[in-house]
């Protein structure tokens, strides 16, 4: 199957193993609970089943839809012969063929698609998914023929605004797309309309009415439309240096903080070193502490701390230490690494401390303690995310 990641590229990934024992795989688990679902709305009826009983389930094997099948499905098809809107006796696609663009998909039923950003991710031409080829001749970065990325590939999402208002790119050794004289184009996919000449003023960014870049995010915010900076709950110094006089601006007043919660916040001058989790190349989350060559390769909870710090506690590296905050505390090897170093904030030197978050009371790796035993239960105001990657708590030698 595929995995898409934060910059929008879908990989396709290919089935190391069979599963062990009774295992069954996701899709094999929602076809068998969707299955028995149809047939008790056809058996006893019920309200409105008209898009359960009618929904289109056309694969090879009801009970066992395969990755590629769905794939072509996200991807969408045509219907119908599709003939260009513009010249009739142009046809675009046959009936049954796979579509290479959401550009081709239409409200009128003669065309389907399970996620019009991703159509063009399994043409006629094959799976863009799998593709492997990173070559890169522009030297920027720009590996078109390596997987593919939503939507038609395109790498940098308006990508307009890399060029003047006469379309000629502000870095020409970075260029992403270009004005030719009759069109854009470049080492990028336009994300703009392809024969709009520069001269008509139509502005870059396309998915806003106004065409140009927002300073601020009108009603998109939960705690007001103009960008601002605020210091984590538990931050090392106490406020807020964008606005020190003022206490109420130290952190997001809208953040999603429960009264029990806030209660367990802890302060800079009980817990004076910052804390940041994290997650380390050879574990992912805490799965893989019950596989054997993860366990192998890292074995045990360790937390990373810099020279400087190791010093001002007194262990060396081994050693163990405790660090605590003001809701728990853990104990675990000291690994001391020159990566992590002192910063200096607002003339006061603060320690970083390193908690990779892979351990638990179980596994094939030895035991540990969960890092989130630490952490403090603080919802960003717009998204949720908890602050996990910036709190205070104290290093001691065990």
């Amino acid at each position: 199957g595929s995995l898409v990641s934060s910059a929008r590229w879908l990989q396709w990934h290919w089935q190391g193993s069979e599963p062990p024992g009774l295992a069954r795989s996701d899709l094999d688990i929602m076809s068998g609970i969707f299955l028995r679902m149809r047939t008790m709305y056809k058996r006893d009826g019920g309200k409105f089943p008209d898009p359960i009983v009618n929904l289109t389930w056309n694969y090879a094997n009801p009970e066992s839809p395969t990755p590629e099948e769905l794939a072509k499905e996200f991807n969408g098809k045509a219907l119908v012969d599709l003939y260009d809107l513009k010249d009739p006796t142009k046809l675009l696609a046959k009936k049954g063929e796979q579509l290479p663009s959401f550009a081709m998909l239409r409200d009128d039923g003669s065309t389907t698609s399970g996620c019009w950003i991703f159509c063009g991710a399994w043409t006629q031409a094959g799976n863009q998914m799998a593709r492997r080829d990173n070559t890169d001749p522009t030297g920027i970065g720009q590996t078109l023929n390596w997987a593919w990325a939503w939507p038609l590939n395109r790498r940098v999402l308006y990508n307009r605004a890399s060029c003047d208002v006469k379309g000629k790119p502000f870095d020409a050794k970075r260029k992403l797309i270009g004005w030719n004289g009759t069109a854009w184009n470049g080492p990028d996919i336009p994300d703009f309309k392809a024969d709009e000449p520069p001269e008509n003023g139509m502005g870059p960014f396309i998915m806003l009415g106004e065409g140009v870049a927002r300073f601020f995010a009108r009603g998109a915010m939960a705690e007001g439309p103009f960008p601002e900076h605020y210091e984590p709950f538990e931050n090392p110094l106490g406020y807020n240096p964008m606005h020190p006089k003022n206490p109420l601006a130290t952190s997001n007043p809208a953040a999603r903080v429960f009264p029990q919660d806030r209660a367990q916040l802890g302060k800079h001058e009980d817990y004076p070193h910052i804390a940041t989790s994290y997650r380390l190349t050879e574990h992912f989350h805490y799965w893989t502490k019950h596989a054997k060559l993860n366990a192998i390769i890292q074995p045990e909870q360790f937390v990373e701390i810099g020279e400087d710090l190791a010093k001002e506690v007194g262990v060396v590296a081994g050693e163990r230490v405790r660090v605590s905050s003001k809701r728990g505390h853990i104990i675990a090897k000291a690994v001391v690494t020159k990566r992590i170093k002192s910063l200096m904030i607002e003339g006061k030197k603060m320690h970083t401390v390193g908690l990779p978050i892979h351990w638990g009371f179980t596994g094939l790796a030895k035991p540990g303690y969960l890092i989130n035993t630490l952490t403090p239960s603080v919802g960003d105001a717009n998204s949720q995310t908890p602050e996990f990657k910036s709190f205070l708590v104290k290093v001691e030698k065990a």
